[in-house]
C-alpha cells in the first residue's frame, strides 16, 4: 500500500480553550499529531495519557479489579479556513485484566471495522497501546483537497468510560462536511465546547487539536 507522508502548514496555532464537558474542568488543548496517507485513507497517530494516567489511583483500581474500562475516542477534520468539519471517525478501546490467563485485554474497534485484540503480560504496556492512536484513519485523502491552500487540523474528544459509548459512533466515512463551525476561532471554541457537552456522559472527558495544520502534497 501506497504512504505518503503529509506537509504540515507553519504557524497555524491556536490557544487552548475551556470545554466544560461532562466531567467538569476539562481542557480543549494543543498538540503535534503525526499524519499520514495511506491509499485513499488519513490516518493520525497521536497519544492522549491524560484519559487514562497511570497515577489516577481509582482508575488502576478498576483495571485490576477484572472490569472492562472503555475508552471513546472521536476524531473531526476541520479545514482551518472556514472551520467545516468534513469527516468524523469514532473508536471504542476496551481494557481488561483477565485474572484467569492472567494478562490484560486490549480490544480496539474502528468504525466500520471488526475489533482488533492485543494482549499485555504488564498493565503499563497494556495502557500505552490504549491510549495511542495509532494510524488511526480519520478521513478519504479523495475527500480533501490537495495543496497548502487547503489545511486542515483534527480534534480528538477522548472519554474514559462514557454512558453508552456506540450511541453516538458517526456514520460519515470522511465525505463532505456535516456541520458549519462558522468562520473564525471564537465560533470554533463554541462548535467543540458543545460538542463535548452533548457527549454521553464519562468519567473523564478530554479533548484536543492538532496543532500546527496539515495539508496534502500535491502529486
Amino acid at each position: 500500500m501506497r504512504r505518503r507522508a503529509f506537509v504540515t502548514g507553519a504557524g497555524l496555532t491556536l490557544a487552548g480553550v475551556a470545554a466544560g464537558g461532562a466531567g467538569g474542568g476539562e481542557l480543549f488543548l494543543l498538540r503535534r499529531m503525526k499524519f499520514e496517507e495511506l491509499g485513499d485513507a488519513v490516518v493520525v497517530s497521536v497519544a492522549l495519557p491524560e484519559l487514562l494516567p497511570t497515577r489516577d489511583a481509582s482508575a488502576m483500581q478498576s483495571i485490576e479489579s477484572g472490569f472492562a474500562t472503555t475508552l471513546r475516542l472521536e476524531a473531526t477534520v476541520v479545514r482551518t479556513k472556514s472551520l467545516t468539519p468534513v469527516a468524523r471517525r469514532v473508536r471504542i478501546v476496551k481494557i481488561q485484566w483477565n485474572p484467569w490467563r492472567e494478562r490484560y485485554v486490549v480490544q480496539t474497534t474502528d468504525q466500520g471495522r471488526g475489533a482488533a485484540i492485543r494482549y499485555y503480560g504488564k498493565r503499563d504496556a497494556a495502557i500505552a497501546h490504549a491510549i495511542t492512536l495509532e494510524r488511526m484513519r480519520v478521513a478519504r485523502a479523495s475527500a480533501l483537497e490537495r495543496g497548502p491552500s487547503a489545511t486542515y487540523a483534527v480534534t480528538i474528544v477522548g472519554q474514559r468510560n462514557p454512558i453508552d459509548p456506540e450511541s453516538r459512533v458517526a456514520a460519515d466515512d470522511g465525505g463532505g462536511g456535516q456541520t458549519r463551525g462558522g468562520g473564525d476561532l471564537s465560533a470554533f471554541s463554541r462548535w467543540i465546547g458543545v460538542f463535548v457537552q452533548s457527549a454521553p456522559r464519562a468519567e473523564k472527558t478530554f479533548a484536543v487539536r492538532s496543532s500546527p495544520a496539515f495539508y496534502l502534497v500535491t502529486r
